[in-house]
Formats: C-alpha cells, sequence, structure tokens
C-alpha cells in the first residue's frame, strides 16, 4: 500500500486543508468505514500560507470533520516523517465517488482520546489518548492489569500464563492455546493485531488473530502462516510465505472476504489463500512454550473490493 498511490497535495483555496477521498472501485465502501490516510507534515506545511497554522511534526494540533461535525481518529505511527492516521467515517463512499472530510489546524489543539487519539505507546502514559475503540469496529489495548470481561480461555486444557500489563502476553501451555472474544468478527473484515514473539524452548508461534470458525494468520518462524481453525483449534497450514523473526513487532493483518483469505505484515501482502469463512468469535492464539506479545488488536472494515479510497489533500 505505497503511500506514492495514495496522497496527492494540491493547492487551491475554497478552505484550509480538504482531503477527497475518492472510491475507484465499482462497490460502494461500507458505513462506517476506517478510511487510512498517509501524511507528511512538511509536505503539507510546504504549500500552506506561513500566515496560517502549520501542521506539527507529530500532527497533534489537527482535527478531522465531516460536514461540520468532528469526527473520530487514531495516529497509529509516524515514520520517517510520515503520519499513518485512521478516520472513522460515519458513510459510505459511493462506488465510482467521493466524499470530502475537512482537517482543521489549531494551534490549541492537542491529542483528547475522543475526537484524536494514538496508538497506546504513543502517549506519555500508555493508552492515555488512545481513542482506538471509537474508531475501529473491535479495539483492545490491553491497558491496566486485567482482561475485560468480553475475553475468556480458548482450550483452557492446554492453557498456559495471561498476563495482562498494560499490553498482553500468551506464555507457556501444553498445546494450542489463546484467548476468545464475545466479538462476532462479520465477513468480509480486517482482523489485526500488534505484537511480537519472543524465542523460547518451545516451537515459537504466534502472535496470532483469527476467528473460531475459520483461519488464524500467525508467525511460525522463519516465515508466517495461515492455518484454518475448527473449534477454536487450528489444523493444517493453508499457505506461508515472507520471513519471520523473533523480537520484533509487527503489524499482522488477516483478510477475510468471500472465499479468500490473505495475510499482510506491515501491510505487505506475504500469502493467501481460497477458502471460505463466516462470522465467528475473534480469537487470539499461541502455541506451546512460546511467549507472544500484543500491544492491540483491532478488526475494521474490508475496503471496496479490497482497494482502499484514494487521497487528494487540498491546502
Amino acid at each position: 500500500m505505497a503511500r506514492s498511490n495514495l496522497v496527492s497535495i494540491s493547492v487551491g483555496y475554497p478552505m484550509p486543508l480538504q482531503i477527497i477521498l475518492k472510491n475507484t472501485q465499482s462497490v460502494d465502501s461500507p458505513s462506517p468505514f476506517q478510511q487510512m490516510l498517509q501524511l507528511e507534515a512538511s509536505e503539507i506545511n510546504s504549500v500552506l500560507p506561513s500566515s496560517t497554522p502549520q501542521v506539527a511534526s507529530d500532527f497533534h494540533n489537527i482535527r478531522f470533520k465531516y460536514n461540520y461535525s468532528y469526527i473520530p481518529a487514531w495516529l497509529e505511527s509516524i515514520s520517517n516523517g510520515i503520519a499513518t492516521i485512521w478516520v472513522k467515517l460515519p458513510v459510505s463512499i459511493p462506488a465510482n465517488s467521493s466524499i470530502t472530510i475537512d482537517m482543521e489546524v489549531d494551534p490549541s489543539l492537542n491529542f483528547d482520546g475522543n475526537y484524536w487519539g494514538e496508538a497506546p505507546l504513543l502517549s506519555p502514559t500508555y493508552g492515555e489518548y488512545d481513542n482506538g475503540t471509537s474508531v475501529f469496529n473491535f479495539y483492545d489495548n490491553f491497558a491496566g492489569t486485567s482482561l475485560k470481561p468480553s475475553w475468556s480461555t480458548l482450550l483452557p486444557s492446554y492453557a498456559g500464563t495471561t498476563t495482562v500489563n498494560n499490553g498482553l502476553t500468551l506464555s507457556g501451555g501444553t498445546n494450542w492455546w489463546g484467548l476468545e472474544n464475545s466479538y462476532q468478527t462479520p465477513m468480509p473484515s480486517v482482523l489485526e493485531v500488534y505484537g511480537e514473539n519472543t524465542e523460547s524452548s518451545g516451537y515459537g508461534i504466534g502472535p496470532g488473530i483469527g476467528t473460531y470458525n475459520g483461519a488464524v494468520y500467525l508467525m511460525r518462524e522463519p516465515t508466517w502462516c495461515i492455518q484454518n481453525t475448527t473449534n477454536g483449534y487450528p489444523q493444517t497450514i493453508l499457505a506461508s510465505g515472507g520471513t519471520a523473526n523473533f523480537n520484533v513487532w509487527y503489524l499482522v493483518s488477516g483478510i477475510y472476504n468471500s472465499g479468500s483469505l490473505s495475510l499482510m505484515v506491515n501491510y505487505a501482502t506475504v500469502t493467501s489463500y481460497s477458502l471460505t469463512v463466516s462470522s465467528s468469535n475473534l480469537e487470539l492464539i499461541t502455541y506451546t512454550n512460546s511467549t507472544s506479545v500484543f500491544q492491540y488488536a483491532r478488526v475494521r472494515a474490508y475496503p471496496p473490493d479490497g482497494v482502499m479510497p484514494s487521497v487528494e489533500v487540498i491546502a
């Protein structure tokens, strides 16, 4: 998902910082819909009049609006000056059409954990400004020291140790096990987890995300793989690819779409498989003697035909 294919910036003055989101596909986007923006503060500021407020390098001084009302947005990361932002759109983007949202820039603004938030480790205190639950269809950053009541142990007869301490760690166990959530993941959806697997004396598999009757996407060092699941229990490896390493944090995306499964790591596709799955409970999974660490898990809407609407910023 290259940034150069997503964002263009042109100069015009209908109002400060309009963002045009164009759906180039022949189907509407879902509603609500999580739209990815990849923006560079210095690039935007280079075309803004110097007399107007400038976008801060950490993007703290912005808000997003649709039809003059604030909409929630979440800062995932800033890498090489480029911010990856998720905005929750309250409406669908029609097929072969576009909508416009506004980005307000104001020196008095800061992250508030309501309309403008950020990933848990970006805040001074873990999760202080994390509004992921307002942006994504499902979200948990495992803040604090206890699980939310929507989680239960998956395959408890094999379970190891579950530790919550501003993040989730699953360790030990005697076979496949993990956590199951009461959230029913609709199809199509994009399931994502940010985590790592630390090397241990065991086989070393995880972190994994999937559904109770469907598939899991996980690290099987030195590769990534898709496995089907029955009653929460991983079965056959359906596909594998890419390179996976212990003690490295990854954003792992499992994409369910009408008979097709895809696995992305840091937004790059590593493998796919044809398999029909249906809605079922969200699960996180690990394996014997592995130590799988999760910072957050989320579910977002599937883009139209798998293509994220393009982004144009008008300053």
